[in-house]
């Protein structure tokens, strides 16, 4: 924040534009952009997104000099935790707190303590509990800090305000509706939802129509499978968390849900290669492994970590680059270069009972699934 003044005045005259020119623009005093330059003092917080849409930078551009290298570091570090062992959120907290102190206006940095904070706030802290009572007649209520929740509105409330890119702005936006939902302000949650496009005017639905040719065909492509992606979130996003608000009938409803979602994904793709989908196929079998396994129905269990260890093997294939690969009729020369390889901790995210585990180990092809 100290070298800021000089980011403006660098920024400024890169834009052609004088003190007096920025004032007029933000309604402020020449002397007030000059203080600023001089780092005598510093914009009001409300005048940064127009500060920096006037100079032409995103928000967090303004504060970008050494920092920026840090700030991706955190980043990384907090994803191989947050998307591989949600479980551990908690440890993200004190350094993404303190990322955000440090770089006020980096998206990145507070959309990911919003997600570190949203998935403490899930996972009960009474979580071993809940998992040794078990279900039904055992069932102890979950307890959460709602503190936690806050915290994460705001967080990404600030991450919306800072982001300027369309697919991060989304990325907050449907975070942010989550935890409005979850914090009981559904009010907020709908009107946030009702002020996004329809998803009949999403980008990859628009690109249909406008493209011809093979490009068409590429962009219908495209369009099936963010749809197809999508339903799969959705799907996961309905199936109920740890706890005792639900009962075991309505949990196997949900169960059934993601195998059947999950094997209509699987029919578009004639030889198994599914590309971006292995990671959100191998997460629609999580939920429904743990509650066969928890409700002693192994065999339908193991069907289920069979298929997770086989899109988890099939995701793990491009961990060390390239493109995504897809089979099937419509999706074979699809060019998806846009590749982030995500590792998964299967059994860490959702940890079975050490008699189910003794059961996979009893199974040489899921043995090796307990060790990844």
């Amino acid at each position: 924040i100290l070298k800021m003044g000089d980011r403006i005045r660098e920024l400024r005259r890169e834009m052609a534009l004088t003190q007096e020119e920025v004032a007029q623009r933000l309604n402020v005093s020449a002397q007030a952009v000059s203080k600023w330059e001089n780092s005598a003092s510093y914009p009001d917080m409300e005048l940064i997104p127009p500060l920096a849409e006037l100079l032409g930078v995103p928000i967090d551009s303004l504060f970008r000099d050494d920092g920026e290298t840090e700030a991706g570091e955190l980043c990384r570090r907090a994803d191989e935790i947050l998307l591989a062992e949600p479980e551990r959120a908690r440890e993200c907290l004190p350094s993404l707190r303190e990322g955000a102190i440090r770089h006020p206006f980096h998206a990145g940095i507070l959309s990911r303590l919003g997600m570190a904070l949203r998935i403490s706030y899930t996972i009960p802290e009474n979580i071993e509990e809940i998992r040794n009572a078990g279900h039904s007649e055992n069932a102890v209520p979950a307890r959460r800090d709602p503190g936690l929740i806050k915290e994460s509105i705001a967080a990404y409330e600030r991450a919306l305000n800072c982001s300027k890119d369309p697919d991060e702005r989304g990325s907050v936006v449907r975070a942010l509706t989550a935890v409005y939902s979850l914090a009981g302000e559904r009010d907020k949650a709908i009107a946030l939802a009702n002020q996004q496009p329809k998803l009949a005017f999403s980008r990859e639905l628009l690109l249909t129509e406008a493209e011809e040719g093979e490009e068409k065909e590429a962009a219908v492509a495209g369009a099936l499978l963010a749809l197809l992606g999508q339903t799969a979130v959705t799907v996961i996003l309905a199936v109920p968390g740890p706890g005792g608000d639900v009962d075991d009938s309505e949990r196997k409803i949900h169960a059934v849900r993601c195998v059947d979602t999950a094997r209509l994904i699987e029919s578009f793709f004639t030889d198994g290669k599914c590309g971006r989908l292995h990671l959100v196929l191998s997460q629609l079998y999580h939920y429904p492994a743990a509650f066969y396994a928890a409700s002693g129905d192994y065999a339908a269990a193991d069907e289920c970590v069979a298929a997770i260890a086989r899109h988890e093997q099939a995701n793990r294939s491009y961990e060390e680059g390239g493109v995504y690969t897809y089979t099937g009729t419509l999706f074979g020369k699809l060019k998806d270069t846009d590749r982030k390889y995500i590792k998964l901790v299967s059994t860490k995210q959702y940890l079975f009972s050490e008699e189910y585990k003794a059961h996979l180990k009893g199974i040489p092809e899921l043995a090796a699934f307990l060790d990844r």
